[in-house]
């Protein structure tokens, strides 16, 4: 190569180096830029909220950031119908079964979605509810969803539950046309859910499971606080007794016979939930006492390092199979959740700060 030509290879080498370490640098200003400004949106949405309500607590950094963090993991399994999980290979007739409860987790993507900005996962869990309320029956049933009762229960509070957090956030004008289109439909299923029949049925087949009593409190509870349906709310009171009723004395929520770190926790979730929608109810001392000895219980599940144990649990020990047929293990997000709402609610800082131990555990 002539001297010439190797000095005028070298300029363009430099020439394409620049212009390759300025567009890189382009793209990452600019996506540091759009985290920034879906960061700052957050936390401006954040001081437009309550910090007494049940948005404000699921504003807070850690459910915010941490359990909100990757919203698109909540729709990966949903197909373009809206379908999602053990639901997609029911529709495409891979499956005998469907589970009205696996459309629940567009309340993860509607309410995260409000919270951190995110028009796509909002509108994504609107399509998973809409797929769910598609195969509702006239009586407020959804015919031919397995297990029946204890299904519709999870999603009846699901949207239940997103509903009142609509109604509590800045945007609730914006999306109050989802919220008028939904409210019948969810009051329709309720009532399904204590229709004398279903009831009896329902309620026999939850005894073994303790955490059941405060999801259909809360389904029902908060059901009836949104539509004003007082019979609804005395059903769920009697849902959340029967469960008060159950606790050991060493704080145990019993699951099967035994204790689960992982079902304690997704019923002190929903415990905690209806006592946020019902602060003065009669009941609300005895839930909060009961609620603190199961976070004093779970407390000692809590490793050194932040990981849950599953020893001995009688359910997420690896017996048992979800309806996707995994393994099941214990949901961590739940975990931090309770442990979370308990700092917010009562301003306990060491309930706080061990949902954060478990949050660095699994998450880093």
């Amino acid at each position: 190569m002539k001297r010439t030509d190797k000095r005028q290879w070298l300029v363009g080498c430099v020439l394409l180096l620049s212009l390759s370490t300025v567009t890189i640098t382009t793209v990452f200003a600019n996506e540091f830029s759009k985290k920034h400004d879906r960061t700052r949106q957050s936390r401006q949405f954040s001081a437009q909220v309550s910090d007494n309500n049940d948005l404000g607590c699921e504003s807070t950094d850690l459910i915010a950031h941490v359990l909100y963090q990757h919203l698109s993991s909540f729709s990966k399994s949903m197909s373009s119908s809206g379908a999602n999980g053990a639901n997609v290979a029911w529709e495409s007739n891979q499956a005998k079964s469907w589970y009205i409860e696996q459309q629940r987790y567009g309340e993860q993507l509607v309410i995260g979605g409000l919270i951190n900005n995110d028009p796509k996962a909002i509108q994504a869990g609107f399509k998973m509810f809409d797929w769910g309320f598609a195969h509702q029956a006239p009586d407020g049933s959804f015919p031919g969803t397995g297990d029946p009762f204890h299904s519709t229960s999870f999603f009846v509070e699901a949207v239940a539950h997103t509903l009142m957090i609509i109604q509590q956030s800045p945007h609730s004008k914006e999306h109050a046309q989802k919220v008028a289109q939904y409210k019948p439909l969810i009051h329709r299923a309720a009532l399904w859910m204590i229709s004398p029949k279903v009831w009896e049925r329902g309620i026999k087949n939850n005894q073994p499971y303790t955490h059941r009593r405060y999801l259909v409190g809360a389904a029902l509870g908060i059901t009836g606080k949104l539509t004003g349906d007082r019979q609804l709310i005395e059903y769920g009171k009697t849902s959340i007794a029967d469960g008060l009723s159950l606790q050991q004395n060493d704080g145990v929520n019993p699951e099967k016979g035994g204790f689960d770190s992982s079902y304690q926790m997704v019923g002190v979730v929903y415990a905690e939930r209806w006592m946020m929608y019902f602060p003065q109810d009669d009941l609300t001392p005895k839930v909060k006492a009961m609620i603190d000895r199961a976070l004093l219980w779970e407390k000692t599940r809590i490793l050194p390092s932040g990981k849950i144990s599953n020893e001995g649990n009688t359910r997420t020990g690896g017996q048992e199979i979800g309806r996707v047929g995994k393994v099941k293990n214990v949901d961590y997000s739940t975990v931090i959740r309770g442990f979370t709402y308990g700092e917010c609610v009562n301003g306990d800082r060491q309930r706080g700060a061990i949902a954060r131990k478990i949050a660095q555990y699994y998450t880093h």
